[in-house]
């Protein structure tokens, strides 16, 4: 089977990571994998290892469908010729724009279409939530994978319920594990890290409309209680490069943040190995791989039980901590503090996250998952 993904950016990401596990596990079955994009460059080297890469179009943003059409139009065109070259059976886009950009391509080569969804549209697409119903985007999409808490949006807006197939929360625990604690401490003092020093983590993309904004906050509630002896590490690049720098010098944590910017991709279970506490932190978060990755590395995992229960999917239990909706900074600064002192507290949540993880968060089941819906038997090609 040809199956070619689009997905707008390969650099490093949620959205890229699931995407890069999908295709390595369904070349691995032995089907034909490509990975269309338009900008990027971090995750070149594994995509390659396992599926061909194809730039079509140029850079493309979120809000392109409305400022600078032609763009999308040039993205659609190059991506139809990549299908046709291809000879796709299937295209697998994982954005608001990015499935009008596959919807329409894959309709001119008479290919199926679904969409990966990666995020609460009404969270991050609010404009493209709004207009779902009469802009007719899902006549372009044939079926959407996903969790409960989006369907239920997208239901709204009249997606019929039979497009809809559930994926499970899943994460490459072969990727993402422990490290020894003497190689965790190691690394941890070439940061700059002392032993008694509370490391806090952020890893992905940094951008007005993620959560790592909360983190920050959550940092400054933290000193502002005394508690000083914390670190702020931040993994990952994006727009919002300075207006991050500027929050955290204006909330005076200048003296406690680190920043890498990108990492290369092999290197970031040794980054999140060197943090203690993994937030992702909103009144109603919508997955994550940042938590899903920091519990196959042995480490606390901290969300928010929101309404859409997202979270409690995958975090509730002894391997993971959530905390309530209602002032989530405040109840998460109270559990960061109660775990600061508690060392066993935190070894003995991280050992039983990274039990959960390969227990339960496979993506080889998210593969089988997809194969049927593309109306494919897992076994062949």
């Amino acid at each position: 089977m040809n199956i070619v993904f689009f997905y707008e950016s390969i650099d490093l990401g949620g959205q890229q990571t699931q995407t890069y596990q999908l295709a390595r596990r369904l070349a691995a079955r032995g089907h034909s994998v490509s990975w269309a994009y338009t900008q990027g460059s971090a995750m070149k080297p594994l995509v390659e290892e396992h599926a061909r890469l194809q730039r079509v179009g140029a850079r493309i943003g979120s809000k392109d469908y409305r400022r600078r059409p032609w763009r999308v139009v040039a993205a659609a065109w190059g991506l139809a010729a990549w299908l046709r070259a291809e000879r796709a059976d299937v295209v697998v886009s994982g954005s608001g724009i990015g499935s009008l950009i596959a919807g329409l391509a894959a309709r001119r080569v008479r290919a199926r279409h679904f969409r990966l969804v990666g995020c609460s549209l009404r969270q991050v697409e609010p404009t493209l939530y709004r207009v779902y119903r009469w802009c007719g985007i899902d006549r372009l999409i044939d079926g959407y994978f996903g969790w409960p808490a989006v369907f239920e949006e997208l239901a709204t807006r009249g997606v019929p319920r039979r497009k809809f197939v559930e994926l499970n929360d899943a994460v490459d625990a072969e990727l993402f594990r422990p490290l020894p604690a003497s190689e965790r401490e190691q690394f941890r003092r070439t940061l700059g890290i002392t032993p008694d020093e509370l490391v806090i983590g952020w890893v992905g993309r940094i951008a007005p409309d993620m959560q790592v904004g909360n983190t920050v906050q959550l940092c400054a509630k933290l000193r502002r209680r005394g508690f000083d002896r914390i670190r702020l590490l931040l993994v990952g690049g994006g727009p919002w490069m300075d207006g991050l720098r500027a929050m955290i010098d204006q909330l005076g944590l200048s003296d406690r943040s680190l920043f890498t910017d990108w990492v290369p991709v092999e290197q970031v279970c040794r980054y999140i190995n060197a943090m203690d506490i993994v937030p992702l932190l909103e009144a109603d978060p919508q997955g994550g791989s940042i938590v899903r990755e920091a519990m196959a590395c042995g480490r606390v995992a901290l969300s928010v039980d929101g309404a859409s229960g997202a979270q409690r999917r995958f975090m509730q239990g002894d391997h993971a901590v959530l905390v309530p909706p209602q002032q989530f900074l405040e109840r998460a600064a109270d559990a960061v503090v109660a775990l600061a002192g508690d060392p066993g507290a935190r070894e003995r949540i991280g050992a039983n996250a990274r039990r959960y993880a390969e227990s339960a968060m496979s993506f080889d089941a998210q593969v089988l998952a997809l194969l049927r819906a593309f109306g494919q038997p897992a076994g062949t090609a």
